[in-house]
């Protein structure tokens, strides 16, 4: 069993999961390890990414029939036939069993914001731009009001029909970098769209559009639906980092 960390430019993906007629990272490993002859027997991420979404950290849990490769000798081997877009970054053994999503103990996300009134180009496949300039006191204090264990339908759904919405959020830092606005938020578990959904929030309120009382409320009193909130964009979505119990 083999623990592969992928990184990956999600600009010509459909996301991680294999659908039909669509070009997704999920499809493109499973190509690359077909190519080298090897069957998979188990295979799973620690979590779904968007489309145009990108990975630098991504967990992949892999069972192969014949497991008789190093974990560097599969890591170059992948390499050797994999598009430019995806890159194992590294390899390592698994206890028998490993699963990426269910074993995981918290996930990282960054989602990268440029406030800046002219055009970019660099940043434009990587990062939302809006007009600026952002009120980052407040969007840092907006985002102490994201910690802790809450009900974040507002924020997201259940990746399974009729799943709680109850996650814990470890931590949510806004900082500011070389121009960018960095959004680093680490929880236990991710809902379909919550990470984009907090990035939307925190810049509405960074913006003024929002009242850190009116994001508050969806916190501690969800609406019986969605929230009507700013969802900002796949591609400024970076998939940073899982942990794992030191076993697994």
């Amino acid at each position: 069993m083999f623990r592969l960390i992928l990184e990956y430019d999600g600009s010509g993906f459909h996301g991680w999961q294999v659908q039909p007629g669509v070009r997704t990272v999920e499809g493109v490993l499973r190509e690359s390890l077909e190519k080298l002859g090897l069957q998979v027997e188990s295979l799973s991420a620690a979590g779904r990414t968007d489309a145009g979404a990108h990975a630098h950290g991504q967990a992949v849990g892999l069972g192969l029939r014949h497991e008789n490769l190093s974990p560097e000798r599969l890591r170059g081997a992948l390499n050797a036939v994999l598009p430019p877009d995806v890159v194992v970054a590294a390899a390592s053994e698994a206890p028998p069993g490993f699963h990426a999503r269910r074993d995981a103990l918290t996930r990282t996300y960054r989602y990268l914001v440029v406030p800046r009134s002219t055009r970019t180009t660099v940043a434009r496949q990587y990062a939302w731009q809006v007009r600026g300039p952002l009120d980052l006191p407040a969007m840092r204090r907006a985002a102490r009001l994201l910690e802790g264990t809450h009900d974040f339908a507002a924020f997201g759904r259940s990746p399974r029909p009729g799943g709680t919405t109850t996650r814990t959020v470890h931590a949510v830092k806004v900082r500011r970098l070389a121009g960018a606005i960095l959004i680093d938020v680490s929880a236990d578990a991710f809902l379909y769209g919550m990470m984009r959904s907090f990035a939307g929030a925190l810049v509405a309120v960074g913006e003024g559009r929002m009242s850190q009382a009116e994001l508050h409320g969806l916190v501690v009193s969800p609406p019986p639906q969605r929230a009507h909130l700013t969802v900002a964009p796949a591609h400024g979505l970076h998939q940073w980092a899982v942990t794992y119990p030191e076993t697994a």
